[in-house]
């Protein structure tokens, strides 16, 4: 069967292409995510946090290719887009995830989608990261600072959000077990700024036409940011007055950064990085970001990845 495989990264497009464009395109049967078959998905979830003491090579072949062998007929592409291939907290090791979705898969391609990690960082503190998670009350959805949040991240770079975007290593173990003409890397920014170059990177990838892919895609976005005044909120809410959302001061402070909103625009939420971030960080990816230059010939540099 002629499959791709597209493992994330997350924060790239990933939502507005799965939503709007592998899901739709008629050159494309689309296997996931979101997923329309609940035993495919299960199989899927398994290979990527599955024990290898406890995971069924056998059984998870047999569910995949008893799904896919009877839509062999079709002559289309088979696409199967997840982030959580590539998830530092939701796999349990990123090399065994590779190794199962080649030992199932094969022969198959692999896309990629990065994105600037400054960029990256701030969108996935701001569209989660922000708020505690699992924590005990009162303390669970408290707001912490992204000083903080870069910090927490740094505890363990190796199931953080921080390490997960150092982007090298991972391609890198993809091309060595798929081979490197088997491998596409597109960026994140041609596909919000340089779509054409983008989509005609893809579809040439993916051997699908292009003119239905732009049609498609035009004018899609989802999962865009929550606004300035939650994030302004829920600062205020539990860093000043550390308050449950139900109670009276919460509603309050609410109310006041919505009046705020009315004489200051209320744009997307943004947040500044504290300066010895920036070079700590600079210092961190730059030696895979120009190994990503040099070997997969990316322009990084022109959209301002730490280089």
């Amino acid at each position: 069967m002629n499959t791709v495989i597209h493992i994330g990264f997350p924060k790239t497009g990933t939502t507005t292409q799965q939503e709007h464009l592998f899901s739709k395109h008629f050159q494309i049967e689309y296997l996931g995510k979101p997923y329309s078959n609940p035993h495919f998905q299960s199989v899927i979830l398994n290979l990527v946090m599955q024990e290898s003491l406890h995971f069924d090579f056998q059984h998870s072949k047999k569910v995949i290719l008893d799904h896919v062998t009877p839509l062999e007929r079709l002559k289309k592409i088979f696409l199967i887009s997840e982030e959580l291939f590539v998830s530092a907290s939701k796999a349990r090791d990123k090399g065994i995830v590779a190794q199962r979705i080649k030992d199932i898969f094969f022969p198959c391609k692999i896309l990629i989608t990065i994105r600037n990690q400054f960029d990256i960082l701030k969108s996935a503190y701001i569209n989660g990261g922000r708020l505690l998670k699992h924590a005990l009350s009162p303390f669970n959805e408290y707001a912490i600072s992204f000083n903080d949040w870069l910090e927490i991240s740094t505890r363990n770079l190796s199931k953080s959000f921080i390490g997960n975007v150092d982007y090298y290593p991972t391609i890198k173990y993809y091309s060595d077990l798929f081979g490197k003409g088997n491998i596409c890397v597109l960026l994140f920014e041609d596909f919000r700024k340089n779509q054409k170059i983008y989509l005609n990177e893809l579809t040439q990838f993916l051997g699908i036409d292009y003119d239905e892919s732009v049609r498609l895609l035009e004018a899609k976005h989802e999962n865009i940011r929550i606004k300035q005044s939650t994030l302004d909120y829920e600062r205020l809410r539990t860093q000043f007055f550390p308050v449950s959302r139900l109670s009276i001061i919460s509603k309050i402070l609410k109310s006041f950064c919505y009046l705020k909103t009315r004489i200051i625009k209320d744009g997307e939420a943004d947040v500044d990085f504290p300066r010895q971030w920036v070079e700590w960080l600079s210092n961190f990816y730059q030696a895979g970001n120009r190994n990503l230059i040099s070997e997969y010939k990316l322009p990084l540099d022109e959209y301002g990845y730490p280089v």
